[in-house]
């Protein structure tokens, strides 16, 4: 029996027991096992509160033992002594190297491989498999269970695909058997990287803005928030390992889509560094939360003929030319642990190339897409993306800049400035 779980990480539990455990990779995928390989169980600082989690971000740091035990094939459990002093289980790339001389130590004395000669190949075969989240506290128990979708240097990303409900006294053993029984729920979308998110509303973009009413710089201001994120300032949210910042830069020339009035919007012809264009096509009455958004990639387009290209291709179509502008913006990629959705954290700031020099900046919020997980729910997006937002308002605050929250677009933007320009 599967118990409940909540998308938006509440409602089980008074506290979550934490347990990493460090397996042979072929656990996971299809390898020959490596003989006396263990089963590692480390008990990690437990979790305050009650919430469920859609992934976890385990760094070095959270990875300390307060407690290790080992789950052999027939369910015994044997406990092994603790570092006497605190020690990582993981970093990085493996095992801690300090945590290791206290398994070369631990291991033979509990019994635990036939020979103290086999130790050191026996744990080069280990890895994060799983992580375990048991709560406790309710009428009845349960456990999550999330696989390892993602190894960095600087740590691994665990996501929910599975959750059992068991006895209040269940042992070490019992939860794990419990969950390598279950993980290959949704097991292709976890140990394949590429198969690992969905985008649930296609060719539909769905981002807040924050307009800056002050003079900011926006590297400063990105390196800050990076730093907010990192630091935990953003409950619930991460930085995307691997992808935690990204730098665009564009140059772009924009038109306005004037009729029919079902299809007006923004085109716009963004430069490529090998000479092509991409055309980015948004529909859009109004600036709204979510917006119509194609692409078409690798368009060659001789002598910057923008207005020719459009007559050819869209002749149904009635356009206005709008001023050019450059375009800088900084991404902070981050993820929300309790609804599994990644959404971007954008400074921006554009220039326009009609001799005016005006500027405008802005932070955007922009959903991207969702790890695949047990309890994926399209509802909770725009809930995060407004509370996202929400402590972006709160940092922007917090720096002393003035900013205004809202839908405002760049193709208002570049209205209002042709308007002022025109008086």
């Amino acid at each position: 029996m599967t118990a409940q779980f909540s998308a938006d990480g509440g409602g089980i539990g008074t506290a979550v027991a934490r347990r990493l455990v460090l397996a042979d990779a072929a656990y996971q995928y299809t390898l020959a096992p490596v003989a006396d390989a263990p089963v590692l169980v480390v008990d990690l600082a437990p979790e305050e509160g009650t919430g469920t989690r859609a992934a976890e971000y385990l760094r070095q740091k959270d990875t300390v033992a307060r407690a290790i035990a080992v789950v052999d094939a027939d369910g015994g459990v044997g406990e092994l002594a603790v570092p006497a002093e605190p020690l990582a289980a993981w970093a990085g790339t493996g095992l801690d190297e300090a945590f290791v001389d206290h398994l070369r130590t631990a291991l033979p004395s509990a019994g635990q491989v036939r020979d103290t000669g086999s130790v050191d190949a026996a744990l080069a075969a280990l890895g994060p498999v799983m992580l375990l989240r048991t709560h406790a506290g309710e009428p009845q128990p349960c456990t999550e269970v999330l696989m390892c979708t993602r190894i960095r240097s600087i740590g691994a990303v665990f996501v929910r695909v599975a959750q059992f409900d068991h006895a209040a006294d269940a042992d070490v053993a019992e939860l794990v058997t419990s969950a390598f029984k279950y993980r290959t729920e949704l097991e292709d979308f976890v140990r394949v990287e590429g198969n690992a998110y969905v985008g649930y509303e296609k060719d539909i973009e769905i981002e807040e803005k924050i307009t800056l009413v002050d003079d900011a710089a926006i590297w400063p201001l990105t390196k800050s928030l990076w730093t907010a994120v990192e630091k935990g300032n953003f409950p619930g949210f991460f930085t995307d390992p691997g992808y935690e910042l990204s730098r665009w830069h564009f140059v772009q020339y924009n038109f306005e889509v004037l009729a029919p009035e079902d299809e007006v919007g923004h085109y716009a012809f963004q430069s490529r560094a090998d000479g092509t264009y991409r055309l980015k096509m948004k529909k859009f009455a109004k600036d709204s939360l979510r917006r119509i958004e194609t692409f078409r990639n690798g368009l060659d387009i001789p002598g910057e003929d923008f207005e020719g290209y459009l007559a050819r291709e869209f002749p149904e179509l009635s356009f206005r030319r709008l001023p050019g502008l450059r375009r800088t913006k900084f991404d902070i990629n981050v993820q929300s642990a309790t609804t599994g959705h990644c959404f971007g954290i954008e400074t921006d700031e554009i220039t326009l190339s009609d001799g005016t020099g005006r500027k405008m900046r802005q932070v955007e919020t922009e959903y991207l897409e969702t790890r695949r997980h047990l309890g994926m729910d399209g509802t909770t997006i725009d809930s995060e993306l407004s509370r996202l937002t929400g402590l972006v308002e709160a940092h922007l605050a917090g720096l002393g800049i003035a900013a205004d929250r809202g839908l405002y677009s760049k193709l208002s933007f570049l209205r209002d400035s042709s308007r002022s320009a025109e008086l």
